[in-house]
Formats: C-alpha cells, structure tokens, sequence
C-alpha cells in the first residue's frame, strides 16, 4: 500500500494538551527560532500531558532535549507508558522524543510530563496507508475556491488572501468528492474560532478549537484515513460566536483502485 506522512505543528488542533501547557515565546526563549516555524509548546508540570488520535501505521513526536529538561513517559493505546529522559547539557532541537511502530489503524498517542521540569512538543509525524500493494499513490489538492468546496451560507464568508473565512454566528462549509484519507488545511491564531466541528459522512461529529496564541497557518484542522472508495462528503461547522475560521487548502489522497485519477 502506498504510504504517506504527514507533519502535525504543536499549534494544530488536533494535539490535545491538558492544562499547565503553553506556547514557547522569544522573549522568555532566546532560543525559540531553533523550533520548526519558531513555535513550540511547553509545560513544566509534572502529569501534564499531551494526546493525539491518528489512522496510522507509526507515530513520532519531535522536541528539544535541554539542561531545564527532566524525565517524560510515552504510550500509545493501552501499552505500558516508557520512561524517557529530555535531559541534555547541550540544547539539542529537532531531537526524536518518541517513536512507535503500530498496525495500521486507529490509535491514541500519550506523552506526559514526569517532573516539574520542562518538557517541549515541537511538531509529530504519523504514516498512513491507502488502497493497494503495488499501485501509486495519488494526492489532490483543492484550494479553498475548488468546486468541491461549498459554503452557506455565501454572506457569512469571503475570501481575504484566497482563504475562505468563516467570522462567527453561524454557517457551514461543505467538502464533496472525498476519498480513502482527507488533510484540511488553515491557519490558527489569536482571532480564530474557540470551536468548530468537523463531520465526514454521517458520521458523529468532532470538535476542536483553532484558537491560539500566536498566528501560525497551514496548520492541519482536521484528518481522517480510512473512508474507502467513496466518494464522501465532509462537513465543517464554526460554532463560536466570536472569532473567525478559515480554510485554505484540502489534501486528497487516493489510488487507482480506490478511483482515484
């Protein structure tokens, strides 16, 4: 089966973290541009944790290892958490916290704090799979004024920068012609909608928030793997009454068995 990895921000809203996280900021970190797109967020809380669904194969979370650093523990699903030190005395960035090799399928990634010192999330990779042995892979990608993108209602959005923006109360936009793995793309950032629901078919319904502290695009809004030749239809809904949502891009992926072209 062909295969595919994509890079997830520790901005994107599909990273849950507990309370006691926070975004890295220059002025506290003189070394905050060593981070990939110069953001990273951090906790030094010992039990603060950190968790990510994914339809994948294998997963690694990417960090720092630092003198101010101490002891984590990783886990995915119900395996047995791993001890893991970021301790380093020299800075070393762009350091592999946790890898894992799983079956593919749906899984849960954990990574928690084990002390009261700082721990870091840079960015995490997963690889997923679609179609068959043998058979190239095919990636789409529909910008925001695609066909397959429809919004309603069309008062309640523009388009600032060729990005499709939502600003509050209510409105939905609509994907079609989906296949087997979907990646949603936009920006996240201060003046971002708290909430908005993602719905792939008729499926129930997700939530997540695009608000965060820093401006930071391209984030990856939403996912899903493993919805088979379809086509299918997927649903995004602002829900906050303040703030904006916008969309920029969805990546496509697909084969020719799954009728892809």
């Amino acid at each position: 089966m062909p295969s595919f990895t994509t890079v997830i921000e520790d901005t994107s809203p599909l990273l849950v973290y507990s309370a006691n996280w926070g975004a890295g900021k220059s002025e506290t970190d003189t070394k905050a541009d060593q981070y990939t797109q110069s953001s990273f967020t951090l906790t030094q809380t010992n039990g603060a944790s950190m968790s990510f669904s994914f339809y994948g194969s294998s997963v690694a979370v990417y960090g720092a290892r630092r003198g101010n650093h101490g002891s984590y523990n990783a886990k995915v699903d119900s395996s047995a958490a791993l001890p893991f030190s970021g301790q380093s005395n020299t800075d070393q960035f762009n350091q592999t916290m946790f890898t894992a090799n799983v079956n593919l399928g749906l899984h849960n990634l954990s990574i928690t704090n084990g002390d009261n010192t700082f721990f870091d999330v840079d960015y995490v990779t997963f690889e997923s799979s679609v179609g068959k042995d043998d058979e190239d892979l095919i990636v789409n990608t529909y910008q925001d004024t695609h066909p397959a993108f429809s919004y309603t209602p069309s008062s309640a959005w523009n388009t600032p920068s060729n990005v499709g923006t939502f600003l509050g109360g209510s409105g939905q936009c609509v994907a079609k012609r989906l296949r087997d793995a979907v990646a949603l793309y936009g920006p996240v950032g201060p003046n971002s909608s708290s909430t908005y629901s993602v719905q792939v078919d008729k499926q129930t319904p997700l939530f997540f928030s695009a608000n965060k502290v820093f401006y930071h695009p391209q984030q990856v809004l939403y996912f899903a793997g493993n919805l088979g030749a379809g086509p299918h239809t997927l649903q995004i809904q602002p829900l906050g009454q303040t703030g904006e949502f916008a969309i920029d891009y969805a990546a496509i992926y697909t084969t020719p068995s799954l009728g892809g072209r």
